[in-house]
């Protein structure tokens, strides 16, 4: 059968393309494929942060020209950086560019949440010190409440070089010191953190959400995606039960 013969997903990486592609395909159903561009940004800073923005509206007009279904802007830390209510800016801008429907990575996040019927998080990230900080304040204006975040302050370049059984340890850490938390929020799709997740859940008895499987599943409920999807934590799994 030929590629994305049921549904094509436009994503829009901050930088290169490698392990957001290997953990979808792990879980997405059969025809469902991913068409990716990316921004090339090379690390956390402000000018990297603000190169990646100035290219959205391009990267989805071409997306948009290329024929896909839905587009997911990945990328929290760029659009977390800028506050409440940019996220949705974002989306606008991708939706009139690309004539499509869209969503970023940390309003995904936001759904997947909402729809775990989590209020108190955990959040165990890559990310330095400022860029946890600046997440927990964005997540907390949107209605949450952080109860223990933490970050391995992994370097940029270094991000897919994190082994999934790093991330393991790191992530059971995180939630042994976070008192009655909710679920445990998994930022960043450029770590291997997406097959820890039922692991994790069967270990903690919580929802743990990654972010690849959120904007992941946001794009599936969009197009009427409700294939069983096993092993790959309650989120997912919940597309399919929603529609039985």
């Amino acid at each position: 059968m030929m590629f994305g013969w049921r549904k094509r997903i436009g994503y829009i990486s901050p930088t290169v393309l490698e392990v957001v592609p290997y953990e979808f395909y792990r879980f997405a159903p059969e025809g469902i494929g991913l068409v990716g561009v990316t921004c090339s940004i090379d690390d956390w800073s402000p000018e990297q942060f603000d190169k990646g923005l100035a290219q959205v509206k391009s990267a989805a007009a071409y997306l948009g020209s290329r024929g896909v279904d839905f587009i997911i802007h990945g990328g929290g830390p760029l659009v977390v950086a800028r506050g409440k209510g940019y996220e949705e800016l974002v989306v606008k801008d991708i939706e009139a560019a690309s004539q499509v429907k869209a969503t970023t990575g940390v309003r995904a996040a936001i759904q997947a949440l909402r729809h775990v019927e989590a209020t108190r998080i955990a959040i165990a990230s890559p990310y330095p010190e400022r860029h946890n900080q600046a997440l927990s304040i964005f997540l907390g204006a949107h209605g949450f409440d952080p109860v223990h975040v933490e970050g391995l302050d992994v370097p940029f370049r270094q991000l897919q070089s994190v082994s999934p059984a790093h991330i393991h340890r790191f992530a059971g850490n995180v939630l042994a010191r976070a008192p009655r938390c909710d679920a445990l929020y998994l930022p960043c799709p450029q770590w291997q953190a997406a097959q820890i997740v039922d692991t994790l859940e069967h270990e903690s008895g919580i929802p743990v959400i990654a972010y690849s499987h959120a904007t992941s599943f946001v794009a599936f409920n969009e197009l009427g995606v409700t294939d069983p999807i096993r092993s790959h934590g309650r989120l997912l799994a919940s597309l399919a039960k929603a529609a039985s």
